[in-house]
């Protein structure tokens, strides 16, 4: 009730069958990740912004992984997550469309004295899992960018997810959120219209898509998403939506005032049970950094 899209929005079925720029390519976000290397290891933690959406996707998982459980994590970049989901689950395969990052993920995870705890390091796509069994992990984590870059082929990402997990089986999956990401550049709006026109600048605000026709000199492809696009995404799929979450939804305040008051451990644990608690209403959903969903596979399947 809560994910409505205006009248005058392309849907998703419009967009896939008009716009051959639409087309995934796994070369431009496998280099988009090889160049940003170990920026990704700090990137949720060299910023309060960046620590609160941490502590959401951290609140998430701890309440929906247990050590009983097979767990694949995918797109899982140098390891902000894996360094937990190792000590939360039973086995837990590593994976992601770059090596390089899962080649540095190994090596923080060495670090830490954990790699050990890893039972496999895979380079996968997410739209092609055919390495992977029907029915075979507990438990998928792929929270991030992975979903957002898929383009076209996001329903494939969706349902192949939803294959290799088993029945009554748990898949959290995340994207970019469109609306939080609006706001929070909202500075670099004007220098965006000059640099690419008006009329491109509106079709990636219509339809959240940062594709080559309408971003041209760029190579970073990807579809920032509302609710209500996520729900397209999942139509006529068997799964119960168990919660959505809005992590970072506090990060819309500025830097400067967030680091204030981490300064106070007493106003930042309120603050940051505040976030937790909030980033589960319904009316926040497309205001965090991401947007949240934890799928529970129907048991029929």
């Amino acid at each position: 009730m809560y994910c409505i899209r205006q009248k005058n929005d392309l849907s998703l079925r419009e967009l896939t069958c008009s716009q051959e720029s639409l087309e995934y390519d796994a070369n431009y976000p496998r280099s988009h990740y090889d160049r940003l290397a170990d920026d990704e290891w700090t990137r949720l933690t060299n910023s309060r912004r960046g620590e609160l959406n941490l502590l959401v996707h951290l609140d998430v998982l701890r309440q929906h992984i247990t050590a009983d459980m097979d767990v694949l994590e995918i797109g899982a970049g140098t390891g902000i997550y894996t360094k937990e989901l190792v000590n939360m689950s039973r086995r837990l395969v590593v994976a992601d469309l770059s090596k390089v990052q899962l080649d540095l993920n190994q090596e923080h995870m060495r670090e830490l004295g954990v790699v050990d705890l890893v039972y496999e390091y895979r380079v996968l796509d997410l739209v092609d899992l055919s390495e992977i069994d029907d029915s075979y992990f507990d438990a998928i984590v792929c929270v991030g960018g992975p979903l957002s870059y898929l383009l076209n082929k996001a329903k494939v990402g969706v349902q192949e997810l939803i294959r290799v997990v088993k029945p009554g089986g748990i898949v959290i999956l995340g994207v970019m959120s469109l609306i939080s990401t609006l706001i929070r550049f909202m500075g670099s709006l004007v220098q965006e219209k000059d640099e690419i026109g008006i009329e491109n600048l509106r079709w990636v605000l219509q339809t959240g898509i940062q594709d080559r026709e309408h971003n041209p000199g760029r190579e970073h492809y990807c579809h920032m998403m509302t609710c209500a696009d996520v729900d397209s995404l999942l139509k006529n799929e068997e799964i119960e939506i168990v919660e959505r979450r809005a992590p970072g939804l506090l990060s819309l305040a500025p830097e400067e005032a967030l680091a204030q008051v981490r300064e106070d451990d007493e106003l930042w644990e309120l603050l940051v049970e505040r976030e937790l608690a909030w980033s589960r209403l319904p009316g926040t959903l497309d205001l965090g950094t991401n947007i949240i969903y934890v799928l529970r596979k129907s048991e029929t399947n």
